[in-house]
């Protein structure tokens, strides 16, 4: 593939306008097989898991602390003129709840499963980034081993025609063996890249067994738009609906509202309890009913300071989450487009050094110019496409981090699992 079907590919996936930017990169894996591949990780299924250990631990709050206690005692009575007696008690009794208490505990449930479910949408996120980054590391590389592959086809291709030339003495010998070493400089650089694409694809396949390999066949097919990105809208679409900032602020509230809890518990809740006792080989029947309340104490009073302390840890955390992600949001934005402005100017680059190579081989061919000089202006060529296309594929990539982080990329919403 040339570098300007890659360009076309690049336009086509960069259409940068508010609306069209959530246009895909044509080089990207089918989405049903990403959504697929992305359910089945272990991180995610992890993540998924969460969510029902939220669940549980809602129903446990709303249960409460306390459990119904059954009591029996048996005991034998001896009384002073010798007689003996047997003497039961049985009795229930259970602590209840404060209903202030019992407010909280609904409100921490409500937020443990606020807390699962952006966990969930978390890991699905950072799963998806990570995939992404693989993908486009493996396509990089593929891509190069096809550019360096062909060269080294033309390598040859000229190395026999230079061959050709010195049998019909109209070329030095010594042509031959600069055109030989720039021949076997390419394959050895072509060798080398191809190895290291397979071994990124093999990667590939080991951690995402049902995804299709990369391919840039296909790109000659897309069109070109050359607006710009609105960097700070496209940061804004970010922070509206993160994740992670989500994440941070949930366990903020809930830090806070369990300091709130350790604040009532100060004030223990009481026990009630009723009790029927059978005395003296039942000549006397007792019924009866009891109360108890505990005071406050020291530790209780260190376990609320305790919980304001980490409720202070969970905002700050989350400030600092803020600060970061508002961070990554503009980088992201910005790389979007400055990554398009340097493929734009490596383009025109490679574009003016391949028409210089084509003069300076058609000047070897008319005898104007020594050997050398085709074989430096190829080599620079060379460089300059690789170059261009490492911007192009650079470009795409972030383009489709962009479209990822504002959720316009394999949004969890789209699919529905939980």
């Amino acid at each position: 593939m040339n570098l300007r079907a890659l360009c076309l590919a690049l336009a086509a996936a960069g259409v940068w306008t508010a609306t069209a930017a959530q246009t895909p990169p044509p080089v990207l894996p089918p989405e049903a097989s990403v959504r697929a591949v992305l359910a089945s990780l272990p991180q995610v299924r992890a993540a998924a898991a969460g969510m029902d250990l939220a669940q549980a631990r809602k129903q446990r709050l709303a249960a409460g602390p306390h459990d119904w206690v059954a009591k029996t005692a048996y005991d034998r009575r001896v009384a002073p003129q010798g007689k003996r007696f047997n003497e039961e008690e049985i009795g229930v009794e259970t602590g209840l709840r404060w209903p202030g208490k019992l407010r909280t505990d609904e409100q921490i449930g409500e937020a443990e499963l606020q807390i699962g479910q952006f966990a969930y949408a978390d890991a699905w996120h950072e799963a998806a980034r990570t995939l992404l980054r693989d993908w486009f590391d493996a396509l990089r590389e593929l891509h190069s081993a096809k550019v360096l592959q062909a060269q080294a086809e033309l390598a040859q291709a000229q190395l026999s025609a230079i061959e050709r030339r010195v049998q019909a003495g109209e070329a030095a010998k010594l042509d031959t063996l600069a055109a030989q070493a720039e021949a076997a400089r390419i394959q050895a650089q072509a060798v080398r890249t191809r190895a290291q694409a397979q071994l990124l694809q093999q990667a590939l396949q080991r951690q995402y067994p049902d995804l299709p390999l990369p391919s840039d066949a296909g790109l000659e097919e897309a069109a070109l738009d050359g607006a710009d990105i609105a960097v700070p809208d496209w940061a804004q679409k970010i922070l509206a609906d993160n994740h992670e900032l989500e994440l941070a602020q949930a366990r903020a509230a809930q830090a806070r509202l369990q300091a709130r809890r350790a604040e009532q518990e100060r004030t223990g809740d009481p026990t009630v309890g009723v009790r029927a006792r059978r005395e003296r080989s039942g000549e006397e029947r007792i019924w009866g009913a009891y109360l108890s309340i505990p005071l406050g104490s020291a530790g209780r009073r260190a376990d609320a300071q305790a919980a304001a302390a980490q409720a202070e840890m969970a905002q700050q955390e989350y400030e600092r989450t803020r600060q970061r992600v508002t961070t990554d949001a503009w980088r992201a934005a910005s790389e979007a487009q400055q990554t398009r402005t340097t493929w734009q100017q490596l383009r025109r680059a490679w574009q003016q050094i391949a028409q210089s190579a084509q003069l300076q081989a058609r000047a070897y061919e008319l005898g104007e110019s020594p050997l050398a000089d085709l074989l430096l202006a190829r080599r620079n060529a060379l460089e300059a496409q690789l170059a261009a296309d490492a911007a192009a594929l650079d470009a795409m990539q972030a383009q489709a981090r962009l479209l990822l982080d504002a959720h316009h990329l394999w949004a969890l919403h789209e699919e529905g699992a939980h």
